[in-house]
Order: structure tokens, then C-alpha cells, then sequence
């Protein structure tokens, strides 16, 4: 039960944000924002995010994860619904020009800073009540939930705009009020709940000689989600400027992509990570190479399913690398540490969203291909550094971070 309200919480912000992500593009064009401005959005909301989530990961260390989830998603449903309704404003006409994008961006920081505190406290909570040994099954399980979120939430997006852009926005209000509801009538408070007893069976042991690098994949991380964010301002632009789409096209066309992505996620979690006896760092090495050719056919493609066949290894890396980092990281340090690694985890694939979109933006200028050439080749180069640096030796004399 603990780990369906887990999921379902997470499932329903990850519907959420893959919505944003689907539409943000095609409302800015419609509303005559610019790619730099639509840029601006994804990024100054990912500062906001990223600042948050190293923060709200210590206060559920301190004050027990499910207040910090309840927080987080009682900031996700009012933010949600405050920003669609600025959005609103600009299809009225009420709000045009600089003083609507300051609106927007306003709301969207507020609403990244407060649901901020959702992904952190439930890979903290879930972490909090596994053993060392099954911690990549326990965060794959929830982490899954955002590889389901990324499909039912562009297929919600792709079925609703066709009533108008903003629906999909409104239905998530609803997603994340259940969410919340459920959580704070069922989810146990586990802020008094000793850790399960730790163990040194196989899996993801304790003493690896790997402690060194636990920045190393954060970083790593922060750059899986540097190219998703360029990929994701640039899309829906490059299939209306390219490929002659309308905006609702180009949502939908986004929303269709991003399904194929997350499903492909999705089954790799299920079929691979969740059973395989393999290492996080030697996943990681497989992730990576996955990513940067799905990158590779992205730049390549001359039509759309070709695009959509590009989007079979972007979701498989995906699926790959977030529990693997996650499980690499968090193993690697000592208890007392956990909160703040936990934190940078859920916060990294934001450091990548809060550069990610300007890139994207410049690089759009100079070709509309650029931003997924770029991509690929960032992510060849961290597949070089992995395999170089991520090496599996164990060492039971070494301590801890």
C-alpha cells in the first residue's frame, strides 16, 4: 500500500510535467512568446526547482517525508492551476506582451519552488524503508512512476487539446488534489521509522570502491537532463518549422514522441533493472551510449518515424540511467549523508533544465538541427567518462562519504 501512494504521487506530478512540457512550446507561439522567452520559462522554473529540492530533502530528514510530500503536492495543485489560468489571461487578450511573461514566469516559479519538495521526499521515503541490498528494485519502483507519468501524460495532453491547449493543464489540477488526498488520508508518517536492518548480500554493496564519484554521476545526471530539456524546447518548434505542423499539431506530435520515450522507459525498468544482478555504475555504462544515439537519429531524421523510432533509445537510456545514478549515489555514503545526496539526485535533472533551454534556443537560431547534434555528442563524450572513471572494485576498507 505504502508503495502504490508512493507511486501514484509521483505518477501524478510526472503527469503533470511532461503535460507542461508538452504544451509549453505550442502556448508560446500562440500567445507570440519567443523561443528565448519559452526558454526562459523552463529555466528560471528549474532554478526555482532545483534550489528547493536539496532543501526539501533535509526538512523530510528532519520532520518525517510525508509532510514534505503533502507540501509538495498541495504547492503542485494550486501552482498548476495558477498558472494555467495566467495563461488563460493571454488567450483573453487580459494579459499581453512583457507583462504576461512576467505573470508567467512568476507562477511558475512559485509552483516549481513548492512542488519541489514532492520527488525528493518520496525517493526519501521509499529509500527510508528499504535495505541497502534492494534500494535499486524499491527507487526503480518508484521512479517508474515518472516513466508512466511521461506516457499517460503527453497521451492526456494529445486527447485534451484538441478541446483547447489549457485543458490538459486544468485535468492535472485534478491528478495532483487526488494525489493529495489519498496521501494525507493514507500514507503512515515514517518520521519516527527506524531504517530496515542493512546488509552486504549481493546487489549494490556498501563498501564499493566508487565513493569518490558520487559527484561525478550527479553530474552525469544533470547531463542525461541537459539534453532531454534541449530536446524538449526544441521539438515542438522543429515540427512546426520543419515539418509544417500548427501548434495543436505540434503538441500532439510532442505528446506522441514523449509516450514512445516513456514507454520504452517503462519496459526497460520493469524487464531489466528491476531483475538484473548487474552493478548501477555497469548501467550506467549501457544507458549512456543508448542515449546518445537515440540523440544521433534525432539530428539525422527526415521524417517522423524516424522521429519516433530515435525516441525507442532516448526512452530506454532513460529508463536505464535514473535508478542506477539514484542507487550508485545513495549507496555510496554514509546514512547521516543520504538526505543531501537524495536532494542533489532529484535535483540534478533541473541544474540540466536551467541551462538546457537557452542552449537549445541559440543553437535553434544557428540550425533547427543543431540542438539534437549537440545533444549526442555531449552524451558520447560522459559515455568516454563513465567507462573511464566508473570502475566496480570492491574495497571493504574503505570508508564512506
Amino acid at each position: 500500500m505504502t508503495f502504490r501512494l508512493l507511486f501514484f504521487a509521483l505518477l501524478a506530478t510526472a503527469m503533470g510535467q511532461s503535460v507542461v512540457m508538452t504544451t509549453l512550446p505550442p502556448l508560446g507561439r500562440e500567445v507570440g512568446l519567443t523561443e528565448f522567452q519559452v526558454a526562459f520559462l523552463m529555466s528560471s522554473s528549474a532554478l526555482m526547482y532545483a534550489a528547493g529540492n536539496a532543501l526539501w530533502s533535509r526538512v523530510g530528514k528532519r520532520k518525517g517525508y510525508r509532510r514534505v510530500l503533502i507540501t509538495g503536492l498541495t504547492g503542485y495543485t494550486s501552482g498548476t492551476l495558477v498558472f494555467a489560468t495566467v495563461w488563460l489571461s493571454g488567450f483573453q487578450g487580459w494579459l499581453v506582451g512583457t507583462a504576461l511573461f512576467i505573470a508567467l514566469t512568476a507562477a511558475r516559479s512559485g509552483q516549481a519552488t513548492i512542488m519541489s519538495a514532492t520527488p525528493p521526499s518520496v525517493v526519501g521515503y521509499a529509500i527510508s524503508i528499504s535495505a541497502d541490498h534492494e534500494r535499486v528494485k524499491a527507487i526503480s519502483k518508484v521512479s517508474s512512476a515518472h516513466s508512466l507519468g511521461q506516457i499517460l501524460g503527453p497521451t492526456l495532453a494529445g486527447l485534451l487539446v484538441g478541446f483547447h491547449l489549457l485543458t490538459p493543464l486544468y485535468a492535472i489540477c485534478l491528478m495532483t488534489l487526488t494525489a493529495l488526498i489519498l496521501v494525507w488520508r493514507f500514507l503512515p508518517d515514517n518520521q519516527n521509522t527506524p531504517p530496515p536492518p542493512q546488509t552486504q548480500k549481493t546487489g549494490v554493496a556498501v563498501t564499493h570502491s566508487i565513493q569518490p564519484y558520487v559527484p561525478l554521476v550527479i553530474g552525469m545526471n544533470a547531463c542525461v537532463f541537459l539534453a532531454v530539456a534541449m530536446m524538449q524546447q526544441s521539438l515542438a518548434f522543429f515540427l512546426i518549422d520543419h515539418h509544417g505542423a500548427s501548434t495543436t499539431e505540434a503538441a500532439q506530435g510532442v505528446g506522441l514522441a514523449m509516450m514512445i520515450s516513456a514507454v520504452c522507459a517503462l519496459v526497460v525498468q520493469f524487464t531489466l533493472v528491476q531483475r538484473t544482478s548487474m552493478h548501477p555504475a555497469n548501467l550506467i555504462k549501457l544507458a549512456f551510449p543508448l542515449l546518445s544515439l537515440g540523440y544521433l537519429i534525432l539530428y539525422l531524421h527526415h521524417d517522423q518515424s524516424q522521429l519516433y523510432f530515435a525516441m525507442v533509445f532516448l526512452g530506454s537510456g532513460l529508463g536505464i540511467s535514473y535508478p542506477a545514478v539514484a542507487a550508485l549515489a545513495t549507496s555510496s555514503c554514509k546514512p547521516e549523508n543520504q538526505a543531501t545526496v537524495t536532494g542533489f539526485i532529484t535535483a540534478s535533472p533541473a541544474m540540466g533544465y536551467i541551462i538546457g533551454p537557452p542552449i537549445a534556443a541559440s543553437l535553434y537560431q544557428l540550425s533547427h538541427r543543431a540542438p539534437f547534434l549537440a545533444a549526442s555528442i555531449m552524451l558520447a563524450t560522459v559515455t568516454l567518462i563513465a567507462v573511464g572513471h566508473l570502475r566496480v572494485k570492491p574495497n571493504p576498507s574503505e570508508d564512506k562519504l
